[in-house]
């Protein structure tokens, strides 16, 4: 049995079926041996109808899209970005089933986001089928919701600031902002240029966020961490707006350290196809060699086996979470069902950034990567 997670499956199951493709390729993903997603069988080449007539289920979704990517199998970005850093990531991410990902650089200095702006832009000639441009994570955010931000840089956004972030529009992605760092018509000015806002990293009210969304942005940066929520069920904040909200794309975390498991569930019967699941992955995630410590945001940042990523104050840095180990999560303590959770980590996202997929997974009833093909 062969069953489509979301609507851009759907249609490719059925261009598959018909022959409809110009160029159809089976692709090399899952690290081999007995790793968690890898790849059963290299010569794992089926036509739809086997899949459809076999008695075990498979499903069919678009590769995994990673929204918030700070780092990962050994590599940060924050101070590094850099071809070489994008290229090592992009190849230890396909590996994991993620064959899109959204490089992350979290708050800085003016010099370093211009730095980071040119950088991307001349990776993009050679990356733009595996990243399509960079998340500002800040600088643009609370003092008061900064998490492990530095907040020597935390600022708001100048007309100096706008004027960089519009000459560089090819290469951003999003921002995420406080909806008090971004006067609105900043915030109208970017999202008319194309560049998407994301609600983070913020101690905003309900009426102030919902009044964000309103002016343009359109997704929310990991829901629930570092923002703003009500207590005792009265005086609604950034958290409440976001779930009341129709329409807003919201990265969540799901590794069981971020958030807790009954907030998940909560998020998505509010959100439904809009909760995306992202991972905030820093170095430690799908490191290939055990990785004890590494420097994060001017930090040194702990890879304690409970408390998560942490630096020394216990402040979460990013997680080690996988796509692939975020899906899982999802089924066994989030209640999703495995289909919804494989649109999480897929459908949702590339309908968050506007985009359409050309690489296609297929995974097993346990949610093990069978097979990978593009498809255009």
């Amino acid at each position: 049995m062969l069953i489509t997670a979301g609507e851009f499956a759907a249609g490719a199951l059925e261009r598959w079926r018909n022959g409809g493709f110009a160029s159809f390729e089976f692709l090399r993903t899952g690290r081999g041996g007995n790793f968690p997603g890898a790849v059963s069988a290299p010569d794992f080449k089926p036509e739809p109808a086997d899949l459809e007539a076999a008695p075990e289920t498979y499903y069919l979704c678009p590769a995994f899209y990673d929204l918030q990517v700070n780092g990962y199998d050994g590599i940060m970005l924050d101070e590094c970005i850099s071809r070489e850093a994008l290229d090592h990531i992009a190849a230890s991410m396909r590996e994991d089933g993620v064959f899109r990902f959204v490089p992350t650089v979290i708050t800085c200095s003016s010099e370093l986001m211009l730095k980071t702006l040119k950088t991307v832009r001349e990776c993009l000639k050679s990356l733009k089928d595996s990243i399509p441009g960079v998340h500002l994570e800040g600088p643009f955010i609370s003092r008061a919701k900064k998490g492990i931000h530095e907040e020597r840089f935390i600022r708001s956004m100048t007309a100096e600031d706008l004027a960089v972030l519009l000459e560089y529009r090819d290469a951003v992605a999003y921002v995420t902002a406080d909806p008090e760092a971004v006067p609105s018509e900043y915030l109208k000015k970017l999202v008319s240029a194309g560049i998407r806002v994301s609600l983070g990293h913020t101690a905003a009210d309900a009426a102030s966020s919902l009044e964000f969304f309103q002016n343009g942005a359109s997704m929310a940066t990991h829901l629930y961490n570092a923002m703003s929520r009500a207590r005792g069920g009265r005086d609604p904040m950034a958290v409440e707006a976001v779930l009341a909200q129709d329409g807003v794309y919201a990265g969540v975390i799901a590794d069981g350290i971020h958030v807790a498991w009954p907030e998940i569930r909560i998020a998505r019967k509010c959100l439904g196809n809009h909760f995306v699941l992202v991972t905030d992955a820093l170095a430690a995630a799908g490191a290939r060699k055990p990785l004890a410590s590494f420097r994060f945001a001017g930090t040194t940042v702990y890879n304690d086996p409970l408390r998560g990523l942490v630096n020394r104050d216990g402040t979460l840095g990013g997680s080690r979470l996988t796509m692939a180990e975020g899906v899982r999560n999802l089924v066994r303590y989030g209640g999703f069902s495995e289909r919804d959770a494989l649109c999480a980590a897929s459908e949702a996202p590339f309908r968050a950034m506007g985009e359409t997929p050309e690489v296609y997974l297929i995974t097993d009833s346990y949610l093990n990567i069978r097979g990978a093909f593009r498809a255009r």
